[in-house]
C-alpha cells in the first residue's frame, strides 16, 4: 500500500491536472452554448453545471452532482441534459441507464418527457411478470432491427430503473454495455460492503458514471470514499489509504495539531473541487443567480401532558438500574438507544405503547388531548387551514403516522399520505395531485379541491421528491440523522416555489437530534463527530434536567384519568404559543432579519409564550455532567423508593379493615 505522503500527491495531481484543464478550457457557459437538445430554459447554474459535465466526460472523468443537501437546484434537469447533449452531438449513442428510487421514478419519466422527448425512455419497473414482459419485447425489437438493418439497435435510449430491480434482474441488465450510468440519490452507495455496491461495481459494464446526491457525507468520511472511490476506483484507491491520509479532518473534535487539521481539510477540499460540484442555494441567491421565497424556521418546544409525564417517568423507573450502570462503564450503546426510544415515543404520543389507549377504542378528543405535540398541532393546522396555507407533514415512525391519520380524519381534514407501503404509481398520483394544486394564502373554500395536508415518513419523502405544492413544513418527529430533515424539508423549498416555506418542528422536551454529524460537510470543516452512546445518554441527561424529582411522585401516583387532561391555564398557553407561531408564520422577513426562533411555553406569568432567537437561546445540548445527573439520579431513585413505600402503606391500610371484618 503507498503511504499516505504518495497517496496525498497523486489525489494533488489528479486534481491540479483538472481544475487546471478547467481554467484553460472554454468559458463556463461555452460548451452548454453549442444546444443540450432540451425544451426548457436552463438557469445559469444549470448552464454550467450541464457545461462542467460536458468537460468532465471530456476528460475521460467520473463524478459526483451533489449540489447542496438542500437541493431543490435542479440536478434531474442537468443530467437530463447531458445525456440528450451526448446523443444529438453522436458522442455516445447510448444506451443509458438511469438508477433511482422506486419514489421518484416517475419523476424522472416526467421530465423526460417534458424537457427531452426526443429521447426514447422506457421504465423498467413492476412485478416480475411485467418485466418479464418488457424483456421480451425489447428482445423481438432488437431481432427485428436486426433483420431489417443488421444491428442490434435497442428499443430505447434511456433505460430507468430502480436499485432492488437491478439486483433482482442483474442477470440480463449486467449483460447491456451502458456507455453512460447516472445514479440519483448516490448516498445508497455509502456503504461499499453492500450488495448494490458491490454488483454494479463488479457486474455491470458501466465505464462512465454520474453521481447525483445532495448528501455526499452524512457520517463519516468513510461514505464520502464510497463515493469517490466509485466513480474513480484508480484515484481513490482503498478506504485505508484515504483515512490514513485525511482522518483527523474527520476526527477535528479530538483537539490539537489544529494546524495539520486546517492543512487536511484545504487538500481534500482542493481535491473535491476537481471531482465535486457542489454548489448551494444560499450562495446563489447571494450572486443573485438564483430566486427563492425566503425560509423562517421555528421550534416549538411543547409541554408534555400529565399521561406523556407519567409514561416517560415510568420509563425513567423501569431503566434506573441500566442508567446507574453507565457511569460504572458497564452499560452498552444498544440498551441506551433503546431508553431513547421509548422515552421518545412517550414524547410523541402515549399511543405509541400497547395497552394505553382506551377499549374498546373510540375516535375522539383523547386522541388529541393525550399529547402535548398533537394539541399544539391541532392548533395551528386549524388556523392554518383557515387561511388556505398547505402543510407537509413529517414523522419518522409509521405508528406515528397511523395516529396523525387518525387525528386528520377526527378533524375532517383532506390529506395524502406516503410511506414505504405506499405503491409507486400512488405515489406518483398523490404527488402530482399535491403539487398541481396552487397556495395562494387566501381564505380556504372548503369545496376547493387538493389535500391541505401531505403526511410523509421522513425516509420516504425526504428523498428525490418535489412537492413545491407546501407553503408550510412541519416535523412532529425528527430524524437521528439531521441531514435527513434538511433533505425532507427542501421537498417544499426549491425552484418553482411561489410562496414562503416555514418549517416548524413540533419537538419534544427531550432533544434527540443532537449526533451524527454537527456541519452539513466535514468538508467544510465544521464536522462534529459524536460517538452514539454519548450522544444518546446527553439525549437522556436533557431530558432528565427538565424534570423536578420533588413532584414526581405526585404527578405520577394519582391515578384519576381526569388529571391525565391538560389543565385549562396549558391550555390557554398553547394557544397563545400556536397565536405566535401563526403570527410569525405570516411575517414577510427582511434579508436582515433572523429567521429562526425558539418558541416555548411561559410558565411563570400570562404571558403565554417566549419567543427566542436561536442564536441567543441556551444550547439544548449540554455538556456532559457527571455529577449532576449522578445526583438527579439519586433524588430519582428516593422519590420512587418513596413512591412505592407510599403505595405499600396504602395497600395495608386497605387491606386491615378487610381483615377485622
Amino acid at each position: 500500500m503507498a503511504p499516505p505522503q504518495m497517496y496525498e500527491r497523486r489525489l494533488l495531481a489528479a486534481a491540479s491536472l483538472l481544475l487546471s484543464a478547467d481554467a484553460q478550457g472554454q468559458p463556463p457557459h461555452a460548451a452548454a452554448q453549442l444546444g443540450v437538445g432540451v425544451t426548457a430554459e436552463l438557469k445559469p447554474h444549470q448552464v454550467d453545471g450541464v457545461a462542467w459535465l460536458i468537460r468532465r466526460y471530456q476528460l475521460g472523468v467520473n463524478v459526483l452532482l451533489a449540489d447542496h443537501g438542500q437541493m431543490g437546484l435542479g440536478k434531474t434537469l442537468q443530467a437530463i441534459s447531458l445525456l440528450s447533449y451526448l446523443k444529438i452531438h453522436s458522442i455516445s449513442p447510448g444506451p443509458f441507464l438511469v438508477l433511482c428510487p422506486l419514489s421518484v421514478t416517475d419523476g424522472w419519466l416526467s421530465e423526460f418527457n417534458k424537457f427531452c422527448p426526443s429521447l426514447r425512455v422506457i421504465q423498467y419497473v413492476g412485478d416480475k411478470l411485467h418485466r418479464r414482459d418488457l424483456r421480451r419485447m425489447m428482445f423481438q425489437d432488437v431481432q427485428k432491427s436486426s433483420s431489417s438493418s443488421h444491428s442490434t439497435e435497442l428499443p430505447f435510449d434511456v433505460m430507468m430503473t430502480t436499485y432492488d430491480i437491478a439486483l433482482m434482474d442483474q442477470e440480463f441488465l449486467s449483460q447491456i454495455p451502458w456507455h453512460y450510468v447516472v445514479i440519483d440519490e448516490a448516498q445508497r452507495l455509502k456503504n461499499p460492503s453492500s450488495v448494490l455496491y458491490n454488483v454494479l461495481e463488479q457486474r455491470f459494464i458501466m465505464p462512465r458514471r454520474l453521481l447525483l446526491t445532495g448528501t455526499p457525507i452524512q457520517n463519516n468520511l468513510s461514505e464520502l470514499w464510497a463515493l469517490m472511490h466509485f466513480c474513480m476506483p484508480s484515484i481513490f484507491g482503498t478506504l485505508d489509504q484515504f483515512l490514513s491520509t485525511f482522518k483527523q479532518s474527520g476526527d477535528s473534535l479530538t483537539g490539537g495539531e489544529t494546524n495539520k487539521t486546517d492543512k487536511q481539510f484545504k487538500i481534500l477540499k482542493h481535491v473535491l473541487r476537481a471531482f465535486m460540484l457542489r454548489r448551494t442555494k444560499a450562495l446563489l441567491i447571494q450572486s443573485g443567480i438564483l430566486a427563492l421565497p425566503s425560509l423562517t424556521e421555528l421550534t416549538v418546544m411543547v409541554p408534555l401532558t400529565p399521561l406523556q409525564k407519567k409514561l416517560y417517568l415510568s420509563v425513567l423507573r423501569k431503566e434506573l438500574q441500566t442508567l446507574l450502570t453507565f457511569t460504572g462503564g458497564l452499560s452498552r450503546h444498544q440498551s441506551l438507544q433503546n431508553i431513547v426510544i421509548q422515552l421518545r415515543k412517550a414524547s410523541s404520543h402515549p399511543y405509541l405503547f400497547s395497552g394505553i389507549e382506551p377499549e374498546p377504542y373510540v375516535e375522539g378528543e383523547h386522541l388529541v388531548q393525550a399529547s402535548g405535540k398533537l394539541v399544539m398541532l391541532d392548533l395551528i393546522l386549524k388556523k392554518l387551514h383557515e387561511v388556505g396555507h398547505r402543510v407537509l407533514l413529517f414523522a419518522q415512525m409509521t405508528q406515528t403516522l397511523d395516529i396523525l391519520q387518525d387525528f386528520l380524519e377526527l378533524r375532517q381534514y383532506t390529506y395524502e399520505r406516503l410511506d414505504g407501503s405506499v405503491r409507486a404509481e400512488e405515489r406518483f398520483a398523490a404527488i402530482k395531485s399535491f403539487s398541481s394544486q396552487p397556495t395562494k394564502g387566501v381564505v380556504r373554500d372548503d369545496n376547493q379541491s387538493g389535500a391541505f395536508v401531505f403526511m410523509i415518513s421522513t425516509r420516504a419523502g425526504g428523498v428525490g421528491l418535489n412537492l413545491i405544492g407546501a407553503d408550510t413544513v412541519i416535523f412532529y418527529e425528527q430524524d437521528w440523522n439531521p441531514q435527513a430533515d434538511k433533505q425532507a424539508l427542501q421537498r417544499a423549498h426549491r425552484i418553482g416555489q411561489l410562496n414562503n416555506v416555514i418549517m416548524r418542528r413540533a419537538e419534544r422536551k427531550l432533544k434527540l437530534s443532537h449526533s451524527v454529524i454537527g456541519e452539513e460537510d466535514a468538508t467544510y470543516g465544521k464536522g462534529k463527530y459524536v460517538e452514539n452512546e454519548a450522544s444518546d445518554m446527553r439525549s437522556i441527561i436533557f431530558g432528565l434536567h427538565l424534570f423536578d424529582t420533588s413532584d414526581t411522585t405526585a404527578e405520577t401516583m394519582n391515578d384519576d384519568t381526569a388529571s391525565e387532561t391538560i389543565k385549562e391555564e396549558t391550555m390557554l398557553k398553547l394557544k397563545s404559543m400556536s397565536e405566535k407561531v401563526v403570527l410569525m408564520r405570516s411575517h414577510e422577513p427582511s434579508e436582515k432579519d433572523e429567521r429562526a426562533f425558539e418558541i416555548n411555553p411561559n410558565m411563570t406569568d400570562n404571558s403565554g409564550a417566549v419567543v427566542t432567537r436561536v442564536s441567543d437561546s441556551v444550547n439544548v445540548d449540554p455538556d456532559f455532567n457527571e455529577a449532576a445527573y449522578l445526583s438527579w439520579l439519586e433524588k430519582f431513585k428516593e422519590s420512587s423508593h418513596s413512591k412505592e413505600n407510599t403505595r405499600a402503606e396504602l395497600e395495608r391500610q386497605r387491606i386491615a379493615p378487610e381483615e377485622s371484618s
